[in-house]
């Protein structure tokens, strides 16, 4: 398997200098064992994979069902939640960025029949619904007019790209004036993001803050108007804080948990951790002060 890896300057401010928060594989698929420096940036805080693979070897990292299903009744729910942090809309023109089949855009057309709604993605070759119009490449090289969109959304897309500012760019090119981005990414401030090794690294290769989302807003030409700490569209609970705390204390490596090479006073560690993790984490709380591991922003073109 042909997988090649780059190392990369900080995508916000350019620097080089950075320290590493911690490693790890591909503990999904386990496309090799690897174990990914994820570092933080020692100029403005950005957090990223570093070194991580080249977009030529990211195909490796998904599985070839990876757009699909996503009409099932839990992914409704989840986008009726989605559709909850949209303005009321009428006969605005949207764009939904890494829109897969377009299950989203299709529901809300069919919340607001009026709208027009666009998508775009690389990795799929279609969507599901003659009334989005859909164009399949990255974001930068879709060509879409100057102001083209009224609303921009990105659902749990801008942690899986290589060059995030890029897009941040292109989104404001194509944003009308007074315009709302609005996207989901995953809380590098969060246990989720620090402690709980729930980052879905290689895959996930910029996390991101308030902090650092603030500093994108000023750099691209936006103004940062909302940052919810959101629970309920994904889980960002720091579920995994004990049972992999507990587990390095008995000697458990990311090599073992792959060979599945673990001692019983191992496997009691982890069992352990599990327990107190659910209990741990049974309510909300982190969303409550504001640490869950998943944010739902609000950029507006300034």
């Amino acid at each position: 398997m042909d997988i090649s890896l780059e190392h990369v300057s900080c995508d916000l401010c350019g620097a080089d200098r950075y320290k590493v928060r911690y490693r790890k594989p591909d503990a999904w698929l386990w496309v090799n064992q690897f174990e990914y420096p994820v570092v933080e940036c020692l100029e403005c805080g950005l957090v990223y994979v570093n070194p991580r693979p080249t977009v030529a070897s990211m195909h490796h990292f998904y599985a070839r069902d990876y757009h699909d299903n996503r009409d099932t009744k839990e992914c409704q729910a989840r986008y009726a939640m989605q559709s909850g942090y949209l303005p009321s809309l009428s006969n605005e023109k949207i764009l939904d960025i890494g829109c897969a089949r377009g299950d989203f855009l299709m529901f809300l057309k069919k919340k607001y029949p009026g709208i027009q709604p666009s998508g775009v993605d690389f990795y799929s070759d279609r969507v599901n619904s003659s009334e989005i119009t859909f164009v399949n490449k990255m974001l930068p090289d879709a060509a879409f007019p100057d102001m083209a969109f009224d609303l921009v959304t990105a659902w749990a897309v801008f942690e899986h790209l290589h060059k995030p500012g890029d897009y941040f760019r292109e989104v404001n090119r194509i944003l009308r004036p007074n315009g709302k981005f609005i996207f989901l990414v995953t809380n590098a401030d969060s246990l989720y993001g620090t402690k709980a090794y729930i980052e879905d690294v290689p895959r996930h290769l910029y996390h991101f803050s308030k902090k650092s989302l603030g500093k994108y807003a000023d750099k691209y030409r936006f103004k940062l108007t909302r940052c919810d700490y959101d629970d309920r569209i994904f889980d960002g609970r720091g579920k995994g804080l004990f049972y992999y705390g507990i587990s390095a204390l008995v000697g458990v490596t990311w090599g073992k948990r792959y060979l599945k090479k673990l001692n019983r006073l191992q496997g009691l560690a982890g069992t352990a951790g599990a327990l107190l993790d659910r209990l741990f984490f049974s309510g909300h709380w982190e969303a409550k002060l504001k640490r869950s591991g998943i944010m739902v922003v609000e950029f507006v073109k300034a």
